[in-house]
């Protein structure tokens, strides 16, 4: 009877702790915003520090991001990822994709993903000799979910947080 007691009571705190976790995933988020506008939210919630420029259309390509790149961008409505306008000395980057549905954002996830441990293998080594400085970004590079749309970022631990905290309060819908 006890030992009864005692699973049955951890299991409902198992599910008071996960229930939250499982809302906020399937959360109602907005959906209207462009590429360029939830992206400009991340921004604007940042250190002004050097600025920030777009990339070109040919920054997606197999040489960082894979040779099926074409596959995930066919999952994707529009994008935009800007670099710090100091990307010599600064390694900051944020990329925002408006997939074409939630299920669709899970792969471009991936594909973020798989960006970023690429770009953590290729810059490391760079980084350790030249600008030791920048090398905990990498170690912060986050990608995250909301609703339809993934942001990822290389930024510092504070800047990972403010990012974050815009990209939600961007596509919380108003009360």
């Amino acid at each position: 009877m006890k030992y009864t007691l005692r699973t049955l009571v951890c299991l409902l705190m198992a599910l008071c702790l996960t229930l939250p976790l499982v809302s906020c995933d399937s959360g109602n988020w907005r959906d209207d915003l462009t590429a360029a506008q939830a992206c400009n939210a991340v921004t604007d919630a940042l250190p002004a520090g050097d600025g920030w420029r777009q990339v070109s259309e040919n920054y997606i390509s197999p040489s960082s991001w894979g040779e099926d790149y074409t596959d995930y961008l066919d999952k994707v409505a529009e994008y935009r990822i800007v670099v710090s306008e100091n990307s010599d000395m600064n390694i900051d980057e944020v990329g925002v994709f408006l997939c074409k549905s939630e299920k669709d954002a899970k792969a471009v996830k991936t594909f973020c993903e798989n960006y970023l441990n690429a770009k953590t293998l290729q810059l490391k080594p760079l980084l350790e000799s030249y600008n030791p400085d920048e090398l905990p970004k990498l170690d912060y590079a986050t990608v995250n979910i909301i609703g339809r749309y993934v942001m990822y970022s290389i930024l510092s631990s504070a800047d990972t947080t403010a990012a974050g905290s815009a990209l939600e309060k961007a596509l919380t819908p108003d009360a």
